[in-house]
């Protein structure tokens, strides 16, 4: 039962204050607004049970803060009294009703005896006019919350970030690929051939062992080669600066600074236990630990003359994501930085990689498919990628020449960092390299059957992007898919309860519920029941209204307007699809500096490693989820 309602004393006022203060949005509101909510409230008193707000067609006539205990939100049903949320101290409700100025729509329930404060309508359009902090909030109260997270997160990353890419760093870690060395009876001519070739300044000179004797740059080119007319034949061994500086692999990078600036030398000679050489580390190689740019990284794809290179550019590429979340980039263009920087890297091996096969008048275009071809890749991610080609004669001739291309590619990719996929979707599978004509027929098959088998093809396939060779091959594809989809209603139909079969781990409280993954860890698998409906919602905005994007948001913004979602409810659903996909990347950063357990699968978060702003959140994303799967039911019944 509600007590009788009563202001607070003025001798409270200041702990009221004080409660409210650690909690979005009074954290972040003049402390002499917050003051002046509490004045106006009247402290309420809930037994667990009692009904607070009732659906109805009136405007409330208070909001309500929680300052201890737990609100329910309930369905207008009251015979079913379905649990749609739960909320706990120094949330507010119901901001909806006030802000649009009708009744509430659910039933207000305290969850357990609860206190609030109840402060007037006049008070709450006033703070909506006087207080940006408050009015944010109110009118964007997860994108207010997302703005919280990330300036936290950037903070602790800035210091991670320095720990991590200091002059501590091994120079086995720093090594761009493995050296390229020569004997010392080779030619000038040929070594500078060499160098040129594979885009390299130095090149240590080994005995037959591979034990370093000396070492030629290309700062040795003017002063010993040109001005003194040296013959081109001149062995190499003559010329070279002799003897080389080492150091051991498992050096720092300190050391190498240290000794590039005793002896005036910009590359030092890396060896083995055994005293082989195992790489080179240059002046330049020390200078990047301080400054990683995509530039950077993009200039070194560019250049990389072989896939010891890529390898590293790869490693580089992972490392870029931890600083880019230190510089306070958002979700979406920092998974776009890294998908486009994986799509130069496999273009650049796609480039060395072509001319070692006879693929001459084959057209064919590399697809990059699931989350690749969405541009929204983390760092934990294996290869979906497939072929399309137009050749003259029968398309098993032409196939037959692409497959051992595509295995190469694969391959290299997986020295990379990208794993093999365990499902075989790659374009060395025969049955992923296809004409156009044939990928055509597949996918009028999977839209027109709609079975299972072709509705798991859909989250990965209706996504592909051309990623390398012509593109209008991709083009031609997705029109067609577009349009074929957007006129077959079942499979549309068939796309919303697929999209709708993973629902948000919550309780009827509205509280996360965690579960146990293939290793017996507890979680919530982030992909599985968060991003990944939302992604497979808004493809079906596409597909239904024939946008031919592949990125999530932009799905959900074009598809969304185009079937008359209110704004308010796009923005809320792409704001807690950017968090689900930043609160991903952070768990495989967090397994990657091994600050969570070892785990089969790097989407799920204990959330017990998740600190309040976030479990809070986190519980606000997946309510979007929730509703976005709701909206799903009623336009697909």
């Amino acid at each position: 039962m509600k007590s009788s309602p009563h202001r607070p004393a003025p001798t409270v006022v200041a702990g009221l204050v004080q409660s409210l203060l650690p909690h979005a949005p009074f954290s972040a509101m003049a402390e002499k607004a917050v003051v002046t909510l509490v004045r106006d409230s009247h402290v309420v008193y809930f037994a667990r049970g009692d009904t607070i707000l009732e659906p109805s067609s009136s405007r409330p006539e208070h909001c309500y803060a929680i300052k201890q205990g737990a609100v329910r939100g309930e369905s207008a049903d009251e015979a079913r009294a379905e649990a749609l949320f739960e909320l706990g101290p120094g949330e507010m409700f119901a901001l909806g009703a006030l802000l649009q100025k009708r009744g509430p729509t659910s039933r207000y329930r305290a969850a357990r005896d609860t206190l609030c404060l109840a402060f007037p309508v006049s008070t709450f359009d006033s703070l909506l006019r006087e207080s940006p902090a408050f009015r944010d909030f109110c009118t964007g109260r997860l994108a207010f919350l997302l703005e919280s997270v990330r300036a936290r997160v950037q903070a602790e990353y800035v210091g991670s970030v320095t720990e991590r890419r200091d002059m501590s760093t091994r120079l086995c870690d720093l090594a761009r690929g493995e050296a390229v060395t020569t004997g010392p009876e080779t030619p000038l001519d040929a070594a500078l051939r060499t160098m040129e070739a594979r885009r390299i300044g130095s090149m240590p000179i080994v005995n037959a062992a591979g034990h370093p004797l000396g070492i030629f740059t290309r700062q040795d080119v003017v002063g010993r080669v040109v001005l003194p007319r040296r013959d081109p034949s001149t062995p190499i061994g003559d010329i070279m600066t002799a003897p080389v500086i080492t150091l051991p692999q498992s050096a720092a990078a300190a050391d190498a600074a240290l000794l590039m600036a005793q002896h005036g030398i910009r590359h030092v000679v890396i060896t083995s236990d055994d005293g082989r050489v195992a790489g080179v580390v240059s002046e330049r190689d020390l200078f990047a630990l301080h400054r990683m740019s995509v530039r950077d990284i993009s200039s070194a794809i560019r250049k990389a003359a072989d896939l010891p290179s890529l390898v590293h550019c790869a490693a580089d590429i992972r490392a870029l994501s931890l600083a880019l979340v230190a510089q306070g980039v958002a979700s979406a263009p920092l998974t776009g930085m890294i998908s486009g920087l994986n799509d130069r890297l496999t273009a650049r091996i796609l480039d060395l990689t072509a001319p070692q096969f006879e693929l001459e008048g084959i057209q064919a275009c590399w697809l990059g498919l699931g989350s690749e071809g969405r541009e929204e890749q983390t760092i934990a991610t294996d290869q979906d990628n497939a072929i399309v080609f137009e050749a003259a004669g029968p398309p098993e001739r032409a196939r037959e020449r692409l497959l051992p291309f595509a295995r190469t590619v694969n391959e290299a990719l997986d020295r990379c960092g990208y794993p093999l996929c365990k499902g075989g979707v790659m374009a060395m599978n025969p049955q992923w390299c296809q004409s156009l004509d044939e990928w055509r027929a597949t996918f009028a098959q999977w839209i027109d059957r709609g079975d299972p088998a072709s509705l798991l093809a859909v989250s990965i396939f209706f996504d592909f992007r051309s990623l390398w060779g012509r593109d209008a091959l991709a083009a031609e594809l997705r029109a067609f898919v577009a349009s074929r989809a957007e006129a077959n209603a079942r499979f549309q139909k068939q796309l919303a309860e697929n999209a709708t079969r993973n629902r948000p781990p919550l309780s009827w409280r509205g509280e996360i519920v965690e579960r146990a993954d293939t290793s017996g860890a507890e979680g919530i698998d982030l992909k599985l029941f968060g991003s990944m409906p939302i992604t497979d919602a808004a493809r079906l905005f596409a597909l239904a209204t024939g946008v031919h994007a592949t990125g999530t948001l932009d799905r959900l913004s074009d598809g969304g307007a185009r079937k008359g979602i209110a704004r308010t409810d796009l923005t809320d659903w792409r704001d807690a699809f950017a968090y689900l996909q930043m609160l991903r990347l952070r768990t495989q950063h967090r397994r990657m500096r091994r600050e969570l357990p070892a785990s089969d699968n790097p989407n799920v978060v204990p959330v017990a490693s998740l600190g309040n702003l976030d479990r809070r959140v986190l519980k606000e994303a997946l309510r979007q989820v929730r509703k976005l799967q709701q909206r799903l039911s009623l336009d697909y019944p």
